[in-house]
């Protein structure tokens, strides 16, 4: 299986998890998550715009103060997707019942969220058992694609094809709504680092179909 592909998905998952002190935001001011992001992006041959920009945007933040630039990027995280009514779902079961049209999605468990609980379990990834958040986060997917990606090395019976399964998910679930959702990012966040990230990862969610 492509490493390559593995390496970007894990990137990303670690890129849309919520913003933490320490290495996560150590990554960002240093650039070492924009380059190892760009260098992946590269290697998998997307677009060259988007990786540009991309980088542009993310440089915003390189030798800033990690404490400001933490501050700034969980504010607009909180805004973007924490609350009763965020300005863009970021799951997929909600996410897509609000593009259905529904005013208030419900959480967690719906048709979206089960089916890929389902998938997941089918290739030997289950939910902890005291794991009370929704199991479609992005940054969820995007890790469980990552584990595909590197052959599905912990636990996936025999019979299963890690990497027809991988394309299967994408087919099923990450192209479903990640294009979208990426959109809505890049076009309702304030921030740069959200933007850049949307744009990017917009890119690679249209090159898996």
């Amino acid at each position: 299986m492509n490493t390559v592909l593995g390496t970007m998905f894990k990137l990303l998952a670690v890129a849309w998890r919520p913003p933490t002190a320490g290495p996560w935001i150590e990554a960002v001011v240093s650039g070492m998550m924009a380059r190892d992001l760009a260098e992946a992006s590269a290697a998998l041959e997307l677009s060259p715009a988007a990786i540009e920009a991309f980088s542009a945007a993310l440089s915003t933040y390189e030798g800033a103060d990690a404490e400001e630039a933490l501050h700034a990027i969980r504010r607009e995280e909180t805004r973007l997707f924490i609350g009763p009514d965020p300005v863009v779902e970021n799951s997929e079961g909600t996410w897509l019942q609000r593009a259905h049209g529904v005013a208030h999605p419900i959480r967690m468990i719906n048709n979206h969220s089960v089916a890929v609980a389902d998938f997941m379990k089918e290739c030997g990834v289950v939910r902890k058992g005291k794991y009370n958040d929704c199991i479609d986060y992005l940054s969820n997917e995007f890790d469980f694609c990552g584990y595909l990606a590197d052959g599905g090395t912990l636990s996936v019976p025999a019979d299963i094809d890690a990497a027809e399964r991988l394309q299967a998910f994408a087919d099923e679930h990450l192209c479903a709504w990640v294009p979208g959702f990426c959109a809505e990012v890049e076009a309702d966040s304030v921030e740069p680092f959200y933007r850049g990230l949307a744009v990017l990862t917009g890119e690679f969610t249209r090159a898996l179909s």
